[in-house]
């Protein structure tokens, strides 16, 4: 008997922890996103609200509040679908954020509908089976079914988070290339983050073939509430690195296309801060800079000297195609999940992206004279 008092405290601190979570989540939505439409919003929401009717159906059920089973297996039913097909849509609407591949993109979303018509269906039907007033030829075929559902579901989600380590694991291989430390920090957060989703999908998975159900199904919806806190942590990263983008920071270019002229910003060096301004251009495409450079101090040369700097400029144009950015080879231009709940790219013209690397050439004139 003590164990079994103990099992129904364990059980209600997770569901309790799982709705507290419920209720932080709330408010962070409907603070957080200023414009409440889009597939990321709304996946989020229905999955935060899962979490709610599931922790209260198994709640009822543990708790033996009420004998009438076919009431609380529709909260638990409706939690559940809401719950763990929510979570993966989550993960999905925010994928192309690091994985460009449409055909890629396409196939995962196909995964997600196809689990979820042969997955839910039948246990929905072994669900109502098993609570109705002739339960014995339903409860095993649920017993056998349950586990396999919940291993695939597991796999689903471990495959989309497998898809962003990997990519991101080769955006950072090219970060690295070009010392962009902002856009390096957002993906490594990317990365822990969903290596450790996939830590607590793996507790989910040995929680149930241990044969622990009551644990089981008070510990899943703790663990799904805490995956979605984590979401927003990558949301806010996100936004953090999306704001940067438009403000321009100290590597960024401006476009002027319509101008026709080409302007480079501040650029921050260890010691010294050189500003550029444009002399003039040829037609072959070379740009002609003279750069300031060094503090002023008593030995320093006459004003009419000047150092010329040979830039070369590469302009180029951006179009999604069935290869991955990774495989693509070319720099991380993100889109990142914004408040609005839309995800928005970051167009930086036709040459430059968030951290924008101009190719200098060599120096015309290396030293002074």
């Amino acid at each position: 008997m003590a164990d079994f008092t103990v099992l129904k405290v364990v059980v209600v601190v997770f569901l309790s922890v799982a709705i507290y979570n419920f209720l932080e989540l709330n408010v962070q939505i409907f603070t957080t996103f200023k414009r409440r439409n889009g597939l990321y919003f709304w996946s989020f929401t229905i999955a935060t609200w899962g979490i709610l009717f599931n922790s209260i159906g198994y709640l009822l059920k543990h708790l033996e509040v009420t004998k009438e089973g076919n009431i609380y297996a529709t909260i638990i039913l409706i939690g559940w679908c809401s719950m763990v097909s929510g979570q993966s849509v989550v993960l999905y609407s925010r994928l192309h954020i690091v994985m460009h591949n449409t055909a890629r993109l396409r196939a995962v979303l196909i995964m997600i509908i196809i689990n979820a018509i042969w997955l839910h269906i039948p246990i929905i039907v072994l669900v109502y089976g098993a609570n109705s007033n002739n339960p014995g030829p339903f409860e095993g075929p649920y017993s056998i079914y349950e586990k396999i559902q919940l291993t695939v579901f597991i796999v689903q989600e471990l495959i989309i988070s497998g898809l962003y380590v990997y990519e991101t694991v080769n955006l950072l291989k090219l970060e690295s290339t070009i010392g962009n430390n902002g856009t390096r920090k957002v993906l490594y957060h990317l990365l822990y983050v969903n290596v450790l989703v996939m830590l607590l999908d793996f507790s989910i998975v040995g929680l149930e073939f241990a044969n622990l159900y009551e644990i089981q199904t008070a510990w899943k919806p703790l663990v799904y509430s805490v995956k979605l806190k984590l979401e927003f942590s990558i949301l806010n990263r996100l936004v953090e690195l999306t704001r940067t983008a438009r403000s321009g920071d100290s590597r960024s270019y401006s476009n002027t296309v319509n101008t026709g002229g080409l302007a480079l910003g501040t650029i921050k060096g260890n010691n010294t801060t050189h500003r550029s301004v444009v002399c003039g251009a040829d037609r072959t495409g070379e740009w002609e800079v003279h750069v300031g450079s060094g503090k002023r101090n008593s030995n320093a040369l006459p004003a009419t000297v000047v150092k010329t700097t040979e830039v070369k400029i590469q302009s180029h144009s951006r179009r999604r195609s069935d290869a991955s950015l990774a495989e693509s080879k070319t720099e991380i231009l993100p889109e990142a999940a914004t408040p609005d709940g839309i995800a928005h790219e970051i167009e930086r013209g036709s040459a430059s992206s968030v951290s924008s690397d101009v190719g200098y050439g060599k120096y015309a004139n290396p030293a002074w004279h």
